[in-house]
């Protein structure tokens, strides 16, 4: 038995809920509880000592020396167990039905053919191993139907995970895949996981990887949303699809601090097209209300603008949504520093600067901007028709005599 994956659901999932039923776990060293219920049948084992199930579901393959391993499932009104024990070394079985021992013979059989996929589908033991088996015997069609059957987000996850490392999966199976993820897991934990295992075995492209960030809409905590991305945007494909499925997905996170955090690798991208990273900024703009966390990403994003009229036009329109002067200001102070604005940039910048109210902070951009500013009179203008906004003397005059100090 593999007893990373029982510690894994000992720390996780005492108690997991499952579609359509319930579950529970119970591990202490080498032993194992486990109960499901579905309300087609109810099913619970028992192990005592190292236990490994043959991958095709025909029963025990090995049993510690002292071990057991006890399975029941009730279904159809009918109380069936299979008791495998290992005194010696040697594996012995009992079959019963109804609390009363039976001579081990075709019913036992069919019993132990029932009942042990569902044991092995539904804790993952062994989950390399039925993985492998699945693959071989019916195909990734046939190890995706049987994920499709899997109650229980862990040992969805294990499965899923366990495939994208066994094999390579072909675009259509990895969206089906992202469908069942999508439609079945309901653990954010178990989602992320998931999906992160997935992209870093198979590295989806096209269609797949918008099924995977697809797949990432359905995560409810905006901690777990947000290290999808940060995980998937630094290697994730430069295409107008990918970046679309990137930002449908960071649109779901309402936290400021995880939207910040998740739009950071694709507004600092150098090769993304420019339209895409204008829509992540328009993002941050629209849905980030925290004057902090939207400067912060502006500033992050102020490098990749250049000479971008269109990166300019969405960064300062995002910029004017700040409220509070002093955050504003530094915004657009990081901006002027960082980029290489055109005649149009800097315009764009300078109108911005007017919804500063602070003449302090008004006056300390602009004189900040000044050495930045290319000799283009359209942009002097601009320069000073933000100057009369200034109410007071005093700051109005540092700025402009800035302005009349470089022109000499």
């Amino acid at each position: 038995m593999n007893y990373v994956i029982l510690i894994g659901i000992a720390l996780f999932f005492v108690l997991t809920a499952v579609r359509d039923g319930a579950m529970g776990w119970d591990f202490n060293n080498s032993s194992m509880n486990f109960r499901i219920g579905d309300g087609d049948y109810s099913l619970s084992v028992k192990s005592d000592g190292d236990v490994d199930l043959e991958p095709d579901g025909s029963g025990v393959a090995t049993l510690d020396r002292g071990g057991s391993f006890d399975v029941r499932m009730r279904r159809n009104g009918v109380d069936r167990r299979a008791l495998y024990t290992s005194d010696d070394g040697t594996i012995e079985r009992q079959f019963f039905v109804e609390g009363d021992e039976q001579p081990w013979g075709p019913e036992a059989d069919r019993f132990v053919a029932e009942v042990m996929p569902i044991v092995l589908r539904e804790t993952a033991i062994n989950a390399d191993g039925r993985v492998a088996w699945l693959i071989d015997n019916r195909g990734q069609d046939g190890l995706l139907d049987e994920i499709a059957l899997i109650n229980s987000d862990f040992a969805q996850r294990a499965y899923s995970v366990q495939y994208a490392h066994t094999a390579t999966i072909a675009p259509a199976d990895l969206e089906r895949l992202m469908k069942l993820t999508a439609d079945n897991m309901s653990s954010d934990f178990d989602v992320r996981t998931t999906l992160i295992e997935v992209y870093d075995a198979q590295m989806p492209t096209g269609a797949a990887f918008d099924a995977l960030l697809g797949a990432g809409e359905t995560i409810s905590s905006d901690f777990d949303a947000r290290m999808v991305l940060e995980h998937v945007g630094p290697s994730m494909p430069r295409t107008p699809d990918a970046a679309a499925a990137y930002i449908d997905l960071a649109r779901t996170i309402s936290s400021d601090f995880d939207m910040r955090l998740a739009l950071q690798p694709l507004i600092t991208s150098a090769d993304a097209d420019d339209e895409l990273i204008a829509r992540a900024i328009d993002l941050a703009g629209t849905e980030i209300s925290s004057d902090f966390d939207l400067r912060s990403v502006l500033a992050e994003a102020a490098g990749r603008v250049g000479q971008s009229d269109t990166l300019a036009r969405a960064y300062t329109t995002a910029a004017a949504s700040i409220s509070s002067d002093f955050d504003q200001r530094i915004a657009l102070t990081v901006l002027a520093d960082n980029a290489q604005l055109t005649p149009e940039g800097w315009r764009m910048l300078l109108a911005t600067a007017r919804d500063i109210s602070s003449d302090f902070d008004a006056a300390t951009l602009l004189t900040e901007l000044v050495p930045h500013l290319p000799r283009d009179e359209t942009v002097l203008q601009a320069y000073r028709e933000t100057l009369d906004t200034i109410g007071s003397d005093f700051d109005r005059g540092r700025a402009a005599a800035a302005l009349e100090e470089v022109r000499r």
